[in-house]
């Protein structure tokens, strides 16, 4: 049972009052003690109940879970962690740099994304990373044809995502924002663009990526990075993002189908995806190469399904 349906259900057992009513009235069982026939007896009307308010749903950890790669309009979805689920009362967070898409990169991103679901066929079914802050009525979009009303967002991870207490959550903002804060005197917003088209993989292998790696602009995601990283480990001992940083852009994640696979199985199907993604990049990298420099100019900090932004 989820903490959703738990915590509605406290309230269900909870009607205690016409129990406790029923508890306190003899039952009329004994010939004797009944009425005479023909009497007419009125009911008894039921004891009026006052309204009781419900509090809000706890959506903390099932919610995250259940949504992780769902369709939502966060990017927490695009996470190629292992972190399996989240335990109920611990708050998924990190912080990434916002990367808003335009048309023409857009079309290059779409363009992609067909050639790689015509690759992998119907057996396994592409998830689009692209999101957005205006949540679109389409809950029929897939990757190869996303709703187009908007070229969508995507975003580029700064920091590698841990868990943090209910009690900490609002100091982890506090804490991430501050040196955000810090940085605007040192980095400040600026360019960037996209290299290559690559693939990636989450640490269990069960996630596979199609990335746009980060070319020109690189230094300053590092610097973003380190001083983030830095300061959240020492207030909260978080893990310092990886040695070999690969900043990129996911734009689409592929599930293993069955996850109990064996190993033989999981490495074919990234072998596989790999390959595809090699192709994509020798034919639409060279237009990838040719979008204009994209603009850093707000850092989001996440924590479970709320963001924050900060400006840079």
């Amino acid at each position: 049972m989820s903490a959703a349906l738990a915590s509605l259900s406290q309230y269900a057992d909870s009607d205690s009052d016409d129990e406790t009513v029923a508890k306190t009235q003899p039952l009329a069982t004994d010939r004797a003690e009944q009425p005479p026939h023909g009497t007419e007896v009125e009911a008894a009307a039921a004891p009026k109940r006052p309204k009781r308010k419900l509090p809000p749903l706890d959506l903390e950890a099932d919610a995250l879970s259940n949504e992780r790669l769902s369709r939502s309009s966060s990017p927490a979805r695009a996470i190629g962690n292992s972190t399996g689920k989240v335990v109920k009362g611990d708050w998924l967070c990190y912080c990434f740099v916002e990367v808003l898409v335009d048309p023409s990169l857009g079309r290059c991103i779409q363009d992609s994304h067909a050639h790689l679901q015509e690759q992998l066929g119907t057996k396994h079914t592409l998830l689009d990373l692209r999101h957005s802050d205006h949540p679109t009525t389409d809950e029929g979009a897939s990757a190869a044809n996303p709703s187009p009303s908007s070229q969508g967002q995507l975003h580029i991870s700064l920091t590698r995502p841990f868990t943090v207490r209910s009690y900490e959550r609002d100091e982890y903002v506090k804490v991430a924002a501050a040196e955000v804060q810090r940085l605007k005197a040192t980095v400040g917003s600026f360019p960037f663009t996209f290299s290559r088209i690559a693939y990636l993989a989450n640490d269990d292998a069960s996630r596979h990526f199609m990335v746009l790696e980060v070319g020109a602009g690189r230094d300053k995601f590092h610097r973003l990075s380190t001083a983030l990283s830095t300061e959240l480990r020492r207030a909260f001992r978080a893990k310092a993002y990886y040695d070999e940083a690969r900043f990129h852009a996911s734009t689409a994640c592929v599930l293993d189908s069955t996850p109990d696979q064996s190993d033989h199985a999981t490495q074919a199907l990234a072998s596989r995806f790999s390959t595809i993604v090699a192709d994509i990049e020798a034919e639409h990298g060279p237009r990838l190469r040719q979008c204009r420099p994209v603009w850093a100019t707000r850092i989001g900090i996440q924590v479970a399904n709320r963001v924050s932004y900060v400006d840079l």
